[in-house]
């Protein structure tokens, strides 16, 4: 796959309503302002939203352990690709930079983010895969802010 490659933000975690109840989403935004949402698990939903609060858990968690791994080893995330959309389901990539070498290692977009979070290290998706799962705010009916929700709940 060849094609343009975005850089983008996090807009924010988010609660959406669906058919099976309320179903966490990650939102994507580029440098126009146009939106991509990727539905993601509650867990990594909690993570995501954890290190953009820069909250440190007491004990690490499943996403700070993989930091605290790649530390000890001299390695580092060089960015996160967002690269391909088959069927709904997304595909990515952490680059990944040890000992002088360059390597890829396939991840789900959600670890992925939660982990480009933790390092501050760029996300990337693949314009294709932008331009295809993008959509309007106004289209997302029932959206609420996790950090809302938490907050409401506790």
């Amino acid at each position: 796959m060849n094609g343009a490659i975005l850089t983008v933000k996090i807009k924010g975690v988010f609660l959406i309503q669906t058919q099976g109840g309320a179903t966490p989403i990650v939102l994507l935004e580029d440098d126009t302002h146009r939106i991509m949402p990727i539905y993601i698990g509650l867990p990594e939903a909690m993570s995501i939203s954890a290190g953009l609060n820069n909250e440190l858990p007491p004990r690490p968690m499943t996403h700070d352990l993989f930091m605290s791994l790649l530390e000890r080893f001299g390695s580092q995330i060089d960015s996160i690709l967002i690269d391909e959309l088959n069927e709904g389901v997304y595909y990515a990539r952490l680059s990944i930079s040890m000992d002088g070498n360059n390597f890829e290692i396939d991840a789900r977009p959600s670890d992925c983010i939660a982990i480009a979070v933790r390092c501050k290290a760029p996300i990337r998706v693949r314009d294709d895969v932008f331009s295809e799962a993008m959509v309007n705010m106004g289209e997302l009916k029932g959206i609420l802010s996790l950090d809302s929700f938490l907050s409401e709940t506790m």
